[in-house]
């Protein structure tokens, strides 16, 4: 009998503690070289990294659109292909791109999806706010996906947003009872 209580209680923390690693919320994120999610108007050639976290996975296609601030020129990117000529790639990441893997890849951890090449343009102006650059869908889809392998079912994901002149972020001392006096 308790042998029979240990294993359930031993699958029930496995279940716990699985769940909440599946629970995490699939994404695709933009980053600057050091591995930031901001920078500051820079001046030249500019390469960016999209990246895709959390998709628990095997992973056998993507498709994304990414939106570029005025700041950023769009010049050319290269798609992280390992099979090399036996992926398919359509598009690229100003109109769209979809990439198709020979091999399904490991979603498990992060995956360098493509390296935007991009040039800063004159108007990067940080006096005027902070610039989004969006991680989008597809042309004629909802959201940015990826396909499981498998079942190749189609897996929606978040396109996180990445700013160009994030500027400061306003602070001030106060108490919780002041925070919530805000929303009375």
């Amino acid at each position: 009998m308790k042998k029979a209580l240990a294993v359930v209680l031993v699958a029930a923390f496995i279940g716990v503690f699985a769940g909440g690693a599946m629970a995490q919320v699939p994404y695709m994120q933009i980053y600057f070289a050091g591995g930031q999610a901001q920078s500051a108007c820079g001046t030249g050639f500019v390469d960016l990294y999209l990246n895709a976290f959390n998709f628990n996975m095997f992973v056998q296609a993507v498709d994304f659109q990414v939106m570029f601030p005025p700041a950023l020129l769009y010049l050319s990117d290269t798609p992280t292909t390992p099979n090399g000529i036996n992926d398919l790639v359509i598009g690229n990441a100003s109109i769209g791109e979809a990439i198709a893997y020979n091999l399904p890849q490991n979603g498990y951890v992060p995956m360098l999806l493509t390296t935007i090449h991009c040039f800063w343009t004159a108007a990067c102006d940080c006096s005027h706010g902070p610039q989004a650059l969006v991680v989008g869908p597809y042309p004629g889809s909802l959201q940015p996906s990826g396909v499981r392998w498998p079942d190749f079912s189609q897996i929606f994901v978040i396109g996180w947003t990445t700013l160009v002149c994030p500027g400061p972020v306003s602070t001030e001392a106060t108490t919780w009872g002041g925070v919530k006096a805000l929303y009375r």
